[in-house]
């Protein structure tokens, strides 16, 4: 991920500086905050469109790919000619970047604006992996918490390395393994990616001379999931 500052050096054909360039995109930004849409979630007032959230969400808070524009609807949910409008409107404003090959057009995140770790935290958080996972797993009863652990939550907190193709979960509480499988399943549908849960009850968790296991979890990068409702952790 190239996450350098890099403001461009020309806007319409006029030379500037890298302080105009930077206003520039803080206008962009405050153009897409007027044009909110109410069926966006609430979670994120920020795009026009609850399509375009998803697209944004699909292409920063997936896997670092190109994908063609019907990949990109399939993944988000949403009709091909909807994903095309919608990435068009993107790159317009310099969010994504499309390229031909042959007859598809591959699109991708703009990783060059200076704000896209932030933009793409609040899309892991709300609708990416974290958001949909915590999602997923407020509706099963006997969740208490949950983390991502593995190779996902490191990268998540900037260990160097490729991105994963799944995602661990530990969840602690009572609630079947079954039960979350099914939860998760839903994600992995949604997003394209394999999650692996574990299921470890309250007590062994917080015990002081926890198992070999559970200590191993708890030395390495641990990312809370969020839920929709506040929980007792």
């Amino acid at each position: 991920m190239d996450g350098s500052i890099a403001y461009p050096q020309q806007i319409a054909g006029l030379e500037v500086g890298q302080g105009a360039a930077r206003d520039f995109y803080i206008y962009i930004l405050d153009d897409m905050i007027e044009n909110v849409s109410v069926s966006a979630p609430a979670l994120v007032p920020l795009f026009r469109s609850d399509q375009q959230l998803r697209l944004l969400g699909v292409l920063f808070a997936g896997a670092e790919e190109e994908l063609t524009i019907g990949e990109l609807a399939a993944r988000a949910g949403i009709a091909q000619a909807t994903a095309s409008r919608e990435v068009a409107r993107l790159e317009e404003h310099g969010l994504v970047v499309t390229r031909a090959i042959g007859r598809n057009r591959l699109v991708r995140p703009n990783w060059r604006l200076p704000w896209a770790p932030e933009l793409r935290s609040i899309l892991v958080q709300t609708v990416g992996v974290l958001g949909r996972l915590g999602e997923a797993l407020s509706e099963v009863q006997g969740v208490d918490c949950a983390f991502v652990f593995g190779s996902w939550a490191a990268r998540h907190q900037g260990e160097p390395g490729p991105f994963p193709n799944d995602v661990d979960v530990v969840v602690i509480g009572t609630a079947p393994l079954r039960a979350i499988r099914r939860a998760c399943r839903m994600v992995e549908l949604g997003l394209r990616v394999d999650v692996n849960p574990v299921v470890i009850d309250r007590q062994g968790w917080d015990s002081p001379t926890s198992e070999p296991f559970i200590a191993e979890l708890k030395a390495q990068p641990l990312v809370p999931i969020p839920f929709e409702a506040e929980r007792d952790i």
